[in-house]
């Protein structure tokens, strides 16, 4: 991405992961090229080397929501598509509050995953 002071930023593959898990309903490198191409039809609002990681994750928060990027929302998990071993890590049915975060827990510690409303969350 091109800055005001005429050198470019390269989001570093840690950045990127870390986008990723905060803004799971955004293609977050969809939206990294969407903003690469903004900042070159705009040169004048290019962002200096200390505010660009401010100008991302303005960009990711505002396209979370709006309900995310389309191509991520295609990736969510549909129930046809989740096997039987995933369904037993689902708890959404659980009605205690209490009961279900300990299911949470277990299933995180277990399986590295649950779902919960057909959502698939990772630890």
């Amino acid at each position: 991405m091109l800055l005001n002071n005429g050198s470019t930023y390269i989001a570093d593959d840690k950045d990127v992961i870390a986008w990723q898990k905060i803004y799971k309903a955004v293609d977050v490198h969809q939206e990294l090229a969407a903003m690469e191409s903004w900042l070159d039809a705009n040169p004048t609002r290019r962002k200096t080397p200390k505010g660009i990681k401010r100008f991302i994750n303005s960009w990711l928060a505002r396209a979370q929501d709006k309900g995310g990027s389309p191509q991520a929302r295609a990736r969510t998990t549909s129930s046809k598509a989740i096997s039987i071993e995933d369904k037993l890590a689902d708890v959404s049915w659980i009605q205690h509050e209490g009961a279900k975060l300990e299911a949470k827990q277990f299933y995180l510690r277990t399986k590295g995953f649950y779902f919960d409303g057909g959502e698939r969350h990772e630890a």
